[in-house]
């Protein structure tokens, strides 16, 4: 931030023949910090949905399991959830090579 601010020089940002932006330069190296936060942030906002639902999911089936395990003897067991079908990517082989996924 204080090398952006630094450099306030008027600049010309051309994309191939286009000029794109045209004014100082500590705001052209903020502007291309927030995008690229941006281009970096939005890719993953699907995933970390897709996540979050199958953690509510299996919160839900772990609750089940330990309200069948806590009920008295011969009572009725629980209704428990049905499972989720595994997606293609629950059921690949790990890769001992690789620690996380980033896909």
């Amino acid at each position: 931030m204080i090398f952006a601010l630094s450099n306030t020089t008027a600049v010309t940002v051309m994309f191939w023949q286009w000029e794109i932006y045209s004014g100082s330069l500590a705001l052209a190296l903020v502007g291309a910090g927030i995008l690229g936060a941006l281009l970096t942030f939005l890719p993953s906002v699907a995933r970390h949905g897709r996540l979050r639902g199958r953690l509510r999911d299996l919160e839900r089936r772990l609750a089940a399991h330990e309200r069948a395990a806590s009920a008295p003897p011969g009572a009725a067991p629980a209704q428990q959830p049905p499972a989720s079908t595994p997606s293609a990517a629950e059921t690949r082989p790990p890769d001992p090579g690789q620690t996380r996924r980033l896909w």
